[in-house]
């Protein structure tokens, strides 16, 4: 396929990598080779076409490639991911880290994706709840809204029997997500009851769903994080990466997001502790780390990290100008309990926030109360910290009431 010049030179596409994206030489030279397939292999200028049409259709050609089994996933997220960028550059004359639109997401009518749209950006502008809610809440009412348009409804629609079948639906799919579904339907609706849109009457279909779903939360002992700590190879550069982020999350309780958005200028190596916003709740949050935390976070920034431009802490080992991801940190702890033969109960979900319900159960069983252990985990109230009574087992021994003594001889009470 031909191309011209009207499409961006890669210089300019270069330069905005660096300056939108931070972007390092030895990514900017992976990019350019992809640049290269894409601008030669899928776009092309004939028919007079603007440069905008001629990306789009060179999306839809790098899809159908996809499709016919002509270049694998990764090659297809690749190309997608730069062709979105260049479209942006196009439009605004600037390269962000607006992500290109998942492949294959499937979306409601016209309609319907508007008033989803509305809605989100209302919740955004009203600061009712944090950012991960509130994209919980939207692919929860996507799914909603295929459903319900299955049958031609709209959402302003929709009766009690077809609020009811969606969410018998849902809690077959994931019966332990229900709440989280009955939620995001109920903020949803109480949008569109202010919108004067739907009839109130509409929210009790919903109610009876919001009954919390038992949660069963698993911590790790002394002596497993222990045992964790010893299997991690420190002597290896990804050992050191994840010897110091474990650690971290062991001493300080950060959630996967915080550490994964942790920068460089965040840590006060005077007072050994980081100082963050938090990703959930926006938030302040300072909190102290232990000297061996520090050093193993020393050890990895001075002799591994490297000099990336990024501000990120912790950086995928293969691509140093890449800050780890949430579902990374995961597959790494997976990775090292299982060397660790540290096993649950499958009912008990050991993750990284099992860091942070480890600590909070500690710091009940150590006498805190519960401000002080709010403050530390940076809950907004301290409702939110009475879920970590249930898993601290000296608080729950505390609670039951004393049982009345029965004897053999006459099977009663004494």
């Amino acid at each position: 396929m031909e191309t011209t010049k009207s499409f961006p030179e890669w210089e300019k596409v270069a330069e905005q990598l660096q300056l939108g994206l931070g972007y390092s030489g030895s990514t900017l030279e992976r990019t350019r080779y992809t640049y290269q397939v894409f601008t030669q292999n899928y776009c092309s200028f004939e028919g007079g076409n603007t440069p905008e049409i001629v990306l789009k259709n060179g999306i839809e050609y790098v899809n159908k490639a996809y499709e016919n089994k002509e270049i694998s996933k990764d090659k297809l997220l690749r190309i997608r991911r730069l062709a979105f960028r260049l479209l942006q550059l196009i439009e605004t004359g600037s390269i962000s880290w607006k992500a290109a639109p998942v492949y294959g997401k499937k979306f409601g009518n016209r309609h319907n994706e508007a008033l989803l749209s509305s809605f989100v950006n209302s919740e955004k502008k009203g600061g009712k709840h944090a950012e991960s809610i509130i994209y919980r809440d939207e692919n929860i009412i996507r799914q909603f809204i295929l459903f319900i348009e299955e049958n031609g409804w709209n959402v302003e629609d929709v009766d009690v029997q077809e609020m009811l079948d969606f969410l018998a639906y849902m809690k077959k799919r994931r019966p332990a997500g229900i709440k989280s579904v009955a939620s995001a339907l109920r903020h949803f609706y109480l949008y569109l009851v202010d919108e004067e849109l739907v009839d109130p009457a509409i929210l009790l279909a919903i109610k009876p769903w919001g009954l919390p779903h038992k949660k069963v939360y698993g911590i790790l002992s002394k002596e497993e994080k222990k045992k964790l700590l010893e299997v991690i190879d420190d002597n290896s550069n990804t050992g050191k990466r994840d010897k110091a982020f474990i650690m971290l999350a062991m001493d300080c309780g950060l959630r996967s997001s915080d550490i994964c958005h942790l920068k460089l200028n965040e840590i006060d190596w005077k007072t050994a502790s980081v100082r963050i916003v938090q990703q959930k709740t926006q938030n302040g949050l300072s909190v102290p780390f232990s000297m061996d935390t520090g050093n193993a976070l020393a050890d990895y920034i001075l002799n591994v990290r490297g000099k990336s431009e990024l501000p990120y802490v912790f950086l995928k080992e293969s691509y140093c100008d890449t800050a780890m991801t949430s579902s990374m940190l995961c597959m790494r702890l997976k990775k090292y309990l299982k060397k660790a033969g540290i096993e649950h109960p499958k009912s008990e979900k050991i993750s990284m926030h099992t860091f942070r319900r480890s600590l909070g159960a500690a710091l009940i069983n150590s006498g805190e109360d519960l401000e002080t252990v709010a403050q530390v985990l940076g809950h907004k109230d301290k409702e939110a910290t009475k879920l970590y009574i249930t898993i601290s087992e000296k608080m729950l021994r505390s609670c039951p009431l004393d049982m009345p003594e029965f004897s053999e001889e006459n099977g009663g009470v004494l």
